[in-house]
């Protein structure tokens, strides 16, 4: 399975707000067991959705503000609210707001809107490690597939080059 379900950035301001599009185009059989004859997209999948956008938002704001790349960990999801049901194959709009910022971890705020109507919304908090260290130390190699994947996804903000 493909883990990144993110389709594009639209909308990336470091330490405020990003914006993404993504899909529910899952596997028919993803939908078959949730639920019968009431297909559902799972709320865990529109979590990690945003999850990782909200996890874009925080390395941009972290390599913007501070000079270097974290890697945000999800950690805990509160207040989660699924408000409408998202079925199969709808195109999503994604946002997150920076909530809070600290040298060890940082909070958002998620929605998912479909159709210009929200349908969750959810506070996630994320760690990670003081000073951009990266567990192993191969910040290097972070940094190039993050690079990488901020221009997948077309994002308009784009992390520097390495000096």
């Amino acid at each position: 399975m493909r883990w990144r379900l993110l389709d594009s950035i639209t909308e990336l301001t470091p330490g405020s707000k990003i914006v993404g599009t993504a899909n529910t185009r899952f596997p028919d059989a993803l939908f078959a067991d949730h639920f019968p004859s009431f297909p559902v997209t799972p709320g865990v999948l529109l979590v990690e959705m945003c999850a990782q956008l909200a996890g874009k938002l925080i390395e941009a704001t972290t390599w913007e503000q501070q000079g270097f790349c974290t890697f945000p960990i999800l950690s805990i999801i509160r207040d989660s609210k699924f408000r409408q049901f998202v079925p199969p194959r709808v195109d999503l709009v994604l946002e997150a707001t920076l909530l809070e910022l600290r040298e060890e971890s940082a909070m958002c705020r998620g929605r998912v809107i479909v159709d210009g109507k929200r349908h969750a919304n959810m506070t996630l908090v994320f760690v990670f490690e003081p000073g951009g260290k990266v567990p192993g130390g191969k910040q290097d190699l972070l940094e190039t597939h993050e690079r990488e994947a901020f221009s997948a996804l077309r994002s308009p903000w784009l992390p520097p080059e390495p000096a």
